[in-house]
């Protein structure tokens, strides 16, 4: 008996119930149509058969019923059972009373249970279906269609009402236990699902459609996690905006509002700030749910902090760039190591070197300055891009004072970084780089010594490091090793070049002076025995023609060594240099010539204005004396001879370019060089020692300066050269 009361469980909840409801209402149905008919059989036997039939057909449709709801079928039961109560009904009012009949009560159970067992629009029909029937039982009645009504006893009625009664007490009873149970199982889950949504490390939250809605739900993990009461969330709607990262509230606002409008998923990973000022990054995912028509219903939310997440992140990446940054470092200077043991050009190793450096670091600019001879300015000797081929062609330098980046670094001795420019009060603004933002000032150190400076310069803030400033240090002396290695190499060649050249000269000068002294002394040879002769033949005029010839030998060798002399103390025998006019060496020159000038009526023109040099003042008035002299002397049979003095501007090192110009014969091509060179006499019928221009030339180059002439046959010589300005 026990299994035939037990149901098998149908999978759901609305089933089982559904299921209960219905087999209740079988069995109840079936007993209370066993007692209807005995009710029946008591009060008015003349109505038994039909109340058996009834009662009949009612007790095997719930034993259908059962049946159909122990294999499942518990729609078809349910059917069943409300059709057989209805027909049932339905033929109790045609065939015992009409429309009066007690039995018409009965609708209201059918239309109860189809409430309970359907959804709608089922509910709706079986209650229309039921009314339409009564209607027409009404209807036939009136139109007596229907047998005579029965006079019902108080009895009879009471016992049709009673059982009606019963049904509808029943299905009140179960359905009430159905709901009951319901309802404790909806409150358990609900218990057991806020316990897990309250107890799992996440934020969980339920808010409307609107973006402007405030949160229906958030659970209480929020009060840990961000220190703002749950209430802040659920009374302002848009307390969760303004608690956003000023740098990710954009952003944020724009996907919540794509998501609203396509009503896709939301998923961000943004941050916010708590209510103790601490930045909280937040893994926002959230669903849309719809309710069981499939209208969007709420958003169900999950916030998981992702902070230590983040920070793992960003200690990776940085180590990441840590590493990048440590390989370009090794790769940088692995590539200045070669550059700086492999070049020996000065000018070469800067450039490469600037280049690397920005190529490899991603540089704006990158500039190589070097200490002038002065030791008082900084002057730009390698740089990268356009600007820096400009700058160097201005002459760009700078004082070596604490007044720039390059000037305090080369002062000091130590790098300076200006990690944002326009708070740096040292560094002096370049209008040439104006996109500048930070920058690196590196000394160039070598033995000891600052011999310049490296400027590296980027377009970010805060581009470099302390990493950066070690690493960098670290190839700017090795360049400031290759810079003076390159200069001693330089220095050597030079002297190199000039010991070949002096031993050319000396070569030339060994060949000479045996020839140009031996001819003096042949010459005083042998009038010594013209002498020896006009003493014994006693004739005098000779005598005195011959010591004449001998004198003047003498003459000219004491001046072939007073030029020799003169030739060999440059460079070894020098007096302070002072800073002196131009144009007062000039006619201090023009006043020791003044007579020979005078005698030969050439007429000398010099310019108004001259810049002021640095010089060894009476090394420089021997060198216009020569010049002017040499003009003078090579007029050829020019009427009207002039010498033109002047400046004409500065070379690419800022130092003043002077001239001396005259009208005279003019010097081939071919010679431009070779008149500098010791003892090199174009026209031996012209007197001359041949040493001249070479003592200017040795005494210019003294002075850091160079001489050239340029000049064509017939068409006069102009002689440049260079000294170091003031």
């Amino acid at each position: 008996m026990y299994r035939f009361f037990q149901l098998p469980d149908f999978g759901s909840d609305e089933r089982n119930a559904s299921a209960r409801l219905i087999f209740s209402l079988a069995i109840s149905m079936g007993l209370m149509s066993v007692l209807l008919a005995a009710a029946v059989w008591i009060a008015m036997p003349a109505l038994l058969p039909r109340a058996l039939m009834i009662a009949g057909a009612i007790m095997l449709a719930c034993a259908v019923s059962v049946t159909l709801i122990c294999r499942g079928g518990i729609r078809a039961a349910g059917v069943l059972l409300v059709f057989v109560l209805w027909a049932a009904i339905t033929a109790g009012a045609v065939t015992a009373g009409g429309i009066g009949a007690p039995v018409v009560i009965g609708y209201v159970v059918v239309i109860m249970m189809g409430g309970l067992l359907w959804k709608d629009p089922q509910r709706m029909l079986i209650t229309v279906f039921c009314i339409l029937t009564a209607a027409a039982i009404a209807l036939a009645q009136q139109g007596s269609l229907l047998p005579p009504p029965i006079e019902y006893p108080p009895a009879a009625r009471f016992g049709v009402y009673l059982f009606f009664f019963i049904i509808a007490a029943i299905i009140q009873r179960v359905s009430a236990l159905n709901a009951s149970e319901l309802i404790k199982k909806v409150q358990s889950s609900e218990i057991r699902y806020r316990s897990l949504l309250e107890n799992i490390p996440v934020t969980t939250y339920l808010s409307g459609m609107e973006l402007e809605s405030p949160f229906q739900y958030i659970s209480p993990q929020i009060e840990n996690l961000l220190g703002y009461p749950r209430a802040n969330f659920t009374l302002d709607p848009l307390f969760w905006t303004k608690i956003l990262h000023p740098d990710d509230a954009e952003r944020v606002l724009e996907q919540s509002r794509r998501s609203a409008q396509t009503l896709e998923p939301f998923a961000m990973e943004y941050r916010v700030i708590a209510k103790d000022g601490r930045t909280v990054w937040l893994k926002d995912e959230s669903v849309l749910v719809r309710d069981e028509n499939g209208t969007p219903s709420y958003w169900l939310g999950v916030w998981t902090d992702i902070t230590n997440l983040k920070k793992a992140e960003e200690e990776q990446t940085e180590l990441i760039n840590r590493l990048t940054r440590r390989t370009l470092h090794l790769q940088t200077a692995a590539d200045v190591a070669r550059a700086a043991t492999s070049i020996l050009d000065i000018e070469a190793l800067l450039s490469q070197t600037a280049d690397l450096i920005q190529t490899h670091f991603e540089c704006y600019y990158v500039g190589v300055f070097l200490v002038d001879e002065t030791g008082e300015w900084a002057v730009l000797r390698a740089a990268t891009g356009e600007i820096g081929k400009q700058m160097i062609n201005m002459g760009h330098r700078l004082k070596v004072e604490a007044s720039s980046m390059i000037g305090w670094s080369i002062t000091h001795r130590q790098a300076r970084i200006a990690l944002d420019v326009g708070a740096d009060a040292v560094r002096l603004a370049n209008p040439s780089l104006p996109l500048t933002r930070s920058e690196i000032a590196l000394p160039l150190s070598a033995h000891g010594k600052v011999i310049g400076a490296m400027t590296i310069q980027s377009e970010k803030p805060s581009a470099f490091s302390r990493v950066d400033v070690t690493a960098l240090q670290a190839m700017a002396d090795l360049v400031a090793n290759a810079i003076e290695n390159a200069r001693l190499f330089t220095e050597r060649g030079l002297l190199n070049k000039e010991l070949e050249l002096q031993n050319e000269e000396l070569e030339r000068f060994t060949y000479t002076v045996s020839h140009d002294l031996r001819s003096p002394l042949v010459t005083i040879r042998g009038f010594l025995g013209y002498l020896r002769q006009d003493v014994i033949s006693g004739n005098m005029k000779r005598f005195n023609e011959d010591l004449t010839r001998i004198a003047n030998a003498v003459d000219k060798m004491q001046t072939l060594l007073n030029e020799l002399l003169a030739l060999s103390r440059v460079g070894r025998i020098a007096n302070p240099p002072e800073s002196v006019p131009f144009d007062a060496i000039v006619w201090e020159a023009l006043n020791l010539l003044s007579g020979p000038l005078d005698a030969a009526k050439t007429r000398v023109k010099v310019a108004a204005e001259f810049p002021t040099v640095r010089v060894d003042r009476l090394r420089i008035v021997e060198v216009i004396q020569n010049l002017v002299s040499n003009a003078a002397k090579f007029m050829g049979d020019q009427a009207e001879p002039s010498i033109e003095i002047g400046a004409h501007g500065t070379d690419s090192d800022g130092k003043p370019i002077f001239y001396i110009r005259d009208n005279g014969i003019g010097i081939e091509p071919q010679y431009h060089e070779r008149i500098f060179g010791l003892f090199n006499r174009l026209d031996p019928s012209i007197e001359g020692t041949g040493i001249g221009l070479t003592l200017v030339k040795r005494i210019i180059e003294t002075h850091g300066g160079r001489i050239w002439v340029e000049s064509e046959r017939g068409k006069g010589a102009t002689f440049f050269f260079t000294l170091p300005p003031a």
